[in-house]
Order: structure tokens, then sequence, then C-alpha cells
């Protein structure tokens, strides 16, 4: 029998380790590193606090969080009580001891971390028998209202808003999405404006002030693709990522399409051959205000991270995180201390500082849809 050879291409960089360290030249050291179980579990989320406390979700439903003291991580608690798949963590932007959680089980979760993670809110929306899944949630940047997106239910999918204070929902859209809401964001400086993704490949921008839904939505955006992850990359764009690794920019202002890249462009500009071995993490802005894309590659050992700025005019190579040692799902960045944390497959919270010092305690840098609201409710703001 004629031997079978094996011509599938195998991922690796297209240019020689030399050409690699110059151009991806910004320099990131991994300033600490822990492993958050010792059983088989990945970190599927991750948020954290100007005051460096770190919260993530595992795949068995619990919630770790850490504290950044200097140069080393420390638990503070452990945190469970979801009763189906835990969907997003997100701690208050004005009180760092406390921190939300969503879930499929329909239930929003509010933990404070100076009690031993004790639960002391919960938000549901009890309105309806049917229980709603939770997929994702934000807290607004005051830290007022906050939003969570279901999964689809019959033929809607669900934003339902809370205020802070108050268990039972302020509202909700169900018009604007016609399959899972995969991310919401609310925007990072006005109250009043949030952004959703969904399965349905439309990225939308609301006004919430407004009194109905129809009234509220301001764009609808055809990505044309499922969205898989959204944030803002500065006060009037929005990035998105979608689920086969492609990414786009909108400026929210306009409702205007302003980059897009595809997979196989982020590949290349990685400096990687094979394409369908690349994925993407998420977009962040660092202190120089250059929006970053965070992007690894599946090939070999799955331990390739790099970045690259998001420039006017192409994806520039930043940075060759040299010390990754896993598939990378999420990641955080704290703009003060110029502090990357990442976290994902192995189960590992890796920070990186600009240059490798500086650490946790100096501070500065460390080198339109149709429909309405049901009328029962009234807006959610």
């Amino acid at each position: 029998m004629a031997e079978i050879i094996d011509n599938e291409e195998i991922d690796r960089d297209t240019i020689e380790p030399e050409i690699l360290e110059q151009q991806f030249s910004q320099k990131y050291k991994l300033l600490t590193e822990t492993a958050v179980s010792v059983k088989k579990s990945y970190i599927k989320k991750l948020h954290g606090t100007k005051s460096l406390k770190l919260g993530v979700s595992q795949s068995d439903n619990s919630i770790e969080v850490y504290e950044l003291n200097n140069t080393s991580l420390s638990r503070v608690c452990r945190l469970s009580g979801h009763g189906k798949d835990l969907s997003e963590v997100v701690f208050s932007p004005k009180e760092d001891h406390l921190i939300y959680s969503s879930g499929q089980d329909g239930v929003v979760k509010l933990w404070d971390t100076r009690d031993k993670g004790k639960c002391v809110q919960e938000y549901k929306d009890e309105d309806d028998i049917e229980i709603k899944p939770f997929d994702c949630m934000d807290v607004s940047c005051n830290g007022r209202v906050l939003c969570a997106g279901s999964l689809l239910v019959q033929d809607d999918a669900f934003l339902v808003f809370w205020d802070q204070h108050m268990p039972k929902p302020l509202g909700g859209y169900w018009n604007s999405h016609t399959d899972d809401v995969s991310q919401v964001r609310f925007h990072p400086e006005k109250t009043e404006i949030l952004a959703s993704g969904s399965l349905d490949g439309l990225l939308n921008i609301y006004n919430i002030l407004e009194p109905t839904e129809d009234d509220a939505l301001t764009y609808s955006l055809n990505v044309e693709n499922s969205v898989e992850r959204i944030s803002w990359v500065d006060e009037h764009r929005v990035a998105s990522v979608t689920q086969s690794n492609e990414l786009q920019l909108w400026n929210t202002d306009t409702g205007d399409l302003v980059q897009s890249y595809s997979r196989d462009k982020i590949a290349r500009s990685i400096k990687r051959s094979k394409e369908d071995d690349c994925y993407l993490v998420d977009t962040y802005t660092p202190a120089g205000g250059t929006p970053t894309l965070l992007a690894g590659s599946y090939g070999g050992n799955g331990d390739v991270l790099r970045s690259v700025s998001i420039t006017e005019k192409k994806l520039q190579p930043c940075t060759d995180f040299r010390e990754n040692k896993q598939t990378v799902r999420c990641c955080w960045y704290e703009k003060d201390r110029d502090l990357l944390v990442t976290a994902g497959e192995s189960g590992l919270i890796s920070v990186w500082s600009r240059g490798g010092g500086g650490g946790a305690g100096g501070g500065g840098e460390a080198h339109r849809a149709h429909g309405k609201l049901h009328a029962h409710r009234h807006k959610p703001y």
C-alpha cells in the first residue's frame, strides 16, 4: 500500500526570529502568574478594578477573586451559587468590593468580597413564568444601571434592565435582536448609551433615556456575521469580534463601518502562516490611545499570543508575549499602570507589565428596529 502523505500545513511564523523580535518591539514581561485550580477547569471571563482586584469565572461555574499586590496574586474568595452556566463577571465601577455575575439560570447576582463572597442581592425578571437565560451583562459607568442579555426564548431575545438598588426590573427590550444576545457593553463615559451584539449579526446602539425600545434604538448595524464580543475602543467607536474571527470597528455617532479585518489579514499581521489556526481574544486601548487587538494561534503548543495596534491604515505589530503558556480566552487592561491580564484554557491568570517592573503598588506607567416596550413597564433608565 502506498504511503499516505500528510500534506496538511503546519502553522508557523512567517519571518525569522530576529525580525520578529524587531517588529514586535513593544515589550511586556510576565509580572506574575497563578493557576486558579488544580482541576481541569478553564477560565471563561475576566474583569478587574483600579485597585487591582481580579475576578475570573471558570467552566465549573465558580468565580475566583484575586488581588494583585506588587508582584504576587493573593486569593480573596471563591463565589458559587448559579444553578446553570455562569456567563459573565463584572465589578462595580464605583465600589471595588462589589462584583456582579449573570447566569443561564435567569439570575444576576451581586456579591460582596469583604464578607467572604456573600451574595447580597439577586436580580430577576419575575413578571414572566419562563426563565430568561442570561448570556451576558454589564453595569453603567456610574454603577446605577444593570443590563443583562438573554439567549433566545421562544422567538424573543431580551435585554433586561435593573436599578442597582432594586431586585425587580425597570424594563426591557425584546424586538431588537432575533437570536441570542452575546454581549452588552455600556459606554465608558455616557451612562445612557448601550451597545449590544448578537448571533443574528447585528450590533445595536441604544439611548436608554428614550421612553420606548423603538425610540431608544439609534443604530442597528449589520456586521453580517455572528457577534461574539464587543468593546468600546474610544468615545466614538465600538469594536466587534465575530465568531469567524473577524474584526470590525464602527463609528457609533454616524453608524459607519470604519475598519474591517479578515481572519487571514489578522493572521498575517501576527506573522503566522495558517489563518485557520488564528483566533481573536479582544480589543483594548492602552495609555497611548491606539486601539490594540490581542490575537493568538492554536498551532503548535497553542502558546503563541501577540498584539497589533489598529492604526488608520493597517494592523501594526506591537507585542509578542513570548512567556505565554496557554490558549487565551479573555483579557483585561488597566490603563493607569499599563498592566494587561490574560486568562484561558489552562486555568492560568497571567499579569503582564510593560518592561516587567513596577508592579501594582506604584501607579503610573510601568514601561432601527420595530416594536415597543410592554405597557406596564417604564423606560429602563
